[in-house]
């Protein structure tokens, strides 16, 4: 993939906020590079948002629903698919 891809991919889910923890200026960098690798080696929503969830899960002791998830998989896979390399 390349950067310009990284970038939108980042951006999506720095956007998302599943936790809703952005008005007290939390950083989901982790989780965010994290969610990007299992978009990445992963072509399937469904896994995808079920690592996510786990992801999420793991750090923060707090499962979000599969329902939540799967749009932001969904969309971050078509990002990955539109930039991929060649």
């Amino acid at each position: 993939m390349n950067p310009e891809g990284n970038i939108e991919l980042y951006r999506l889910l720095k956007e998302w906020d599943p936790l809703g923890l952005e008005a007290e200026d939390f950083d989901y960098d982790a989780e965010i590079y994290d969610s990007m690798e299992v978009l990445h080696r992963t072509g399937d929503a469904e896994q995808a948002g079920r690592e996510i969830q786990q992801i999420f899960l793991h750090s923060f002791e707090m499962e979000i629903p599969l329902e939540k998830i799967r749009p932001v998989a969904e969309k971050g896979l078509e990002i990955v698919e539109l930039y991929k390399a060649p």
